[in-house]
């Protein structure tokens, strides 16, 4: 089994599983089968394939509409019906073979099939009349994700720019979605991401940072607090002068 790196095993367990080499002369013939995992708890897709030299004589694909090894090769159709089905019976059982090594595999690497977007939207005023918004997905995989732009519900798709998903550097992707806005008017837009790690599309708007507020009773207390200290000040000062004019 040939094993390749962990975030691309994930997705597609491949190779010469199933490898069977025998030698006529200066022929040869392989078998080739390849277990590939769905998002979610779907299950894996199995294809086998057998090959003459470079021809290709016999496929099976668990996907189609009634999952049999069918001859690839003109030659090899004249072979029986009880012949087809050992060969259909063989790959069936390779199948739960592979993907079995499948779930091994992924439980080994502990790691999921897909990693939700982190996201958040920044605000960036451009004058003071108009601001960017820029909504960001950070640590997903895998790289396929749409990021949209919609104001009172209407996208706005001619009036976004979107930069190409880019790699993070740890095996995750990154991405962003901007739009133009009229100041005072964020809140009538939103972004919208779809990925394969959510469970549901998510739905963003910008959130203006809250400002710190004091109860009026306290400034109410200060400004008590704050005359009493200066009237202090003032009487003190007044005792003084009229003491040093005594002397």
């Amino acid at each position: 089994m040939a094993l390749m790196a962990p975030r691309t095993l994930l997705l597609l367990l491949s190779g010469a599983l199933a490898l069977t080499e025998t030698w006529a002369g200066s022929h040869s013939m392989r078998y080739f089968s390849t277990a590939v995992s769905r998002p979610g708890r779907g299950e894996p897709r199995y294809i086998e394939v057998g090959y003459v030299d470079d021809t290709q004589i016999v496929r099976f694909d668990s996907d189609a509409a009634i999952p049999r090894m069918e001859p690839r090769a003109p030659w090899m159709e004249q072979e029986g019906p009880e012949y087809w089905e050992e060969q259909t019976r063989i790959a069936k059982a390779n199948a739960q073979t592979d993907r079995v090594n499948l779930r091994i595999a992924l439980g080994y690497y502990n790691q999921s099939e897909a990693e939700h977007p982190k996201t958040h939207v920044s605000h960036h005023p451009i004058s003071d009349h108009e601001a960017t918004l820029r909504c960001w997905a950070l640590g997903f995989y895998p790289a396929e994700i749409t990021l949209t732009w919609q104001r009172d519900g209407e996208d706005q798709t001619q009036d976004t720019e979107l930069v190409e998903t880019r790699p993070m550097g740890d095996g995750t992707f990154q991405k962003w979605a901007a739009v133009v806005v009229p100041s005072g008017e964020e809140q009538r837009y939103t972004c919208h991401v779809h990925h394969e790690g959510l469970s549901e599309p998510l739905t963003l708007r910008w959130e203006p940072p809250s400002q710190p507020t004091i109860p009026i009773g306290g400034i109410v207390a200060g400004l008590v607090v704050l005359g009493a200290v200066v009237t202090g000040a003032v009487v003190t000062a007044v005792m003084w002068r009229k003491k040093s004019s005594d002397k």
